[in-house]
């Protein structure tokens, strides 16, 4: 504990040494001068510690494009022009805006940059001189351009970052989401439907918390803290995809109604196919119109209906058809393929960062309290509606986990898809963040829940 304190009294000490350093290189990189070579700089602010070499793509109102590795690392803008909104291609045919700059994306290789910003009308070699991550210092064909000193990445940053997917990748994404989804149809049996007579306001309730509720409570959500575009739009389309592919098991451990997940899952893994484009499509329009965006946001309801019927719908439709043909197979293999879906989730979610690790370590604090909130927020509407619901304890259990538990692999299938969002940074963050915590919080809620047994009164 001594050893604690003391180093926590010493990091205190060595903040104000930190920021009179900071202060005194930013005093040092103010006094340079446009057209100081390289010898200059360096004497008078030190060495840097990083240095980049970049080419310079420089378009009109000074807008400037920073390629280095044959992609684009950075886009920076007139300062003047930094309030304006990007444009989001979403849909076929959609017209190039006045500023074909805004629709590059960081991350995004040179051939295709040069495709849709032309070419630029200077191009410079030169070096990104990095003396930490807020303090940089440009140079440009040997000699000092310009500096900036508060560098920091905000959630604007995700907007402009295009996470990049090899069509190998996508194509093992596909596949993974079809097995997943093959192999949750394959519990879905016809009794299962049955319980909407047997018992049909707890289904409903569930239905109900899950399509329509958390749809629209997210919306309010992004209303109310305002986000970046691609992050609203992340949070969108995470709410209205189904539910998890594990909430069956969390709602076990939780000592929940098993049976009543099942049959949430199957609902909602049928009606997604319709429900997922049309919610998004809604709310995101409506979205759309609320902000101030200067380009409106293009959202292509018919190619995100294709997609999702073919890696949502033939899957199901396909696991269904063989439960109902071999059904001796089909309860040796179920638990075995519940296992292994659960491995290859987490595989999913790691290869969707596997080519932009760098991207996640960087970026990735800046959505961990949004999903945080988000997440919440879907396991708070699922308990409050069921207990407004007066349904037994089991099932208000369910509810929580069958509406806080989204199946965030579909969100991320469709946000790479080169048709629809191509990789869009801030909807990718939100989507795999989504992925990995839900699970983390709903395996918390199960195993505090699995310590408070239910009397035999609590499920009646």
């Amino acid at each position: 504990m001594t050893a604690f304190v003391l180093a926590v009294v010493a990091a205190m000490c060595l903040l104000p040494f930190s920021a009179i350093r900071a202060d005194n290189l930013n005093q040092k990189l103010r006094k340079l001068q446009t057209g100081m070579d390289e010898a200059a700089v360096v004497a008078i602010a030190g060495t840097p510690k990083e240095i980049v070499p970049v080419e310079r793509w420089f378009y009109t109102n000074e807008n400037q494009i920073v390629v280095s590795e044959n992609k684009v690392i950075d886009i920076r803008l007139n300062p003047d022009l930094r309030d304006k909104s990007i444009s989001f291609r979403g849909g076929h045919g959609d017209q190039k805006p006045v500023d074909p700059v805004r629709l590059l994306r960081i991350g995004m290789p040179v051939k295709e940059a040069l495709e849709i910003a032309g070419k630029p009308l200077q191009l410079v070699l030169g070096e990104d001189w990095n003396y930490s991550p807020r303090q940089r210092v440009e140079m440009a064909d040997g000699y000092f351009r310009r500096t900036d000193l508060h560098l920091k990445a905000t959630l604007e940053t995700l907007d402009w970052v295009r996470l990049n997917f090899s069509s190998g990748g996508l194509l093992f994404m596909n596949i993974t989401l079809a097995f997943i989804m093959f192999g949750v149809a394959l519990g879905i049996k016809l009794e299962h439907f049955r319980m909407l007579l047997s018992r049909p306001k707890p289904v409903l309730l569930g239905i109900f918390s899950q399509f329509i509720a958390l749809p629209a409570l997210t919306f309010l959500l992004v209303i109310l803290i305002r986000p970046t575009p691609s992050i609203a739009m992340g949070m969108i389309l995470v709410a209205a995809c189904p539910g998890g592919n594990i909430s069956n098991f969390i709602s076990s451990l939780a000592k929940g109604n098993v049976a009543l997940s099942i049959t949430l899952t199957a609902f909602a893994t049928i009606s997604a196919v319709f429900m997922t484009p049309f919610n998004f499509a809604l709310w995101g329009k409506l979205y759309a119109e609320a902000s101030s965006l200067v380009i409106p946001i293009r959202i292509d309801p018919i190619e995100m209906l294709k997609t999702v019927v073919i890696l949502l719908g033939i899957p199901v439709v396909l696991g269904i058809t063989f439960a109902h043909r071999f059904p001796q197979l089909t309860q040796k293999i179920m638990k075995p393929f519940r296992t292994i879906s659960l491995l290859l989730f987490l595989g999913f979610i790691a290869a969707a960062f596997s080519s932009n690790f760098n991207y996640f370590l960087k970026y990735i604090h800046l959505i961990i309290l949004i999903v945080l909130a988000h997440n919440a927020l879907a396991l708070l509407t699922g308990f409050s509606i069921a207990t407004l619901g007066r349904v037994p304890r089991p099932d208000r259990r369910t509810l929580s986990i069958e509406t806080g538990i989204q199946n965030s692999g579909i969100a991320l299938v469709l946000i790479f898809n080169p048709r629809l969002f191509d990789g869009l940074g801030g909807m990718a963050f939100i989507a795999a963040w989504w992925g990995i915590w839900h699970i983390l919080a709903g395996l918390t809620m199960a195993y505090f829940w699995s310590k408070r047994p239910l009397s035999l009164e609590s499920q009646v």
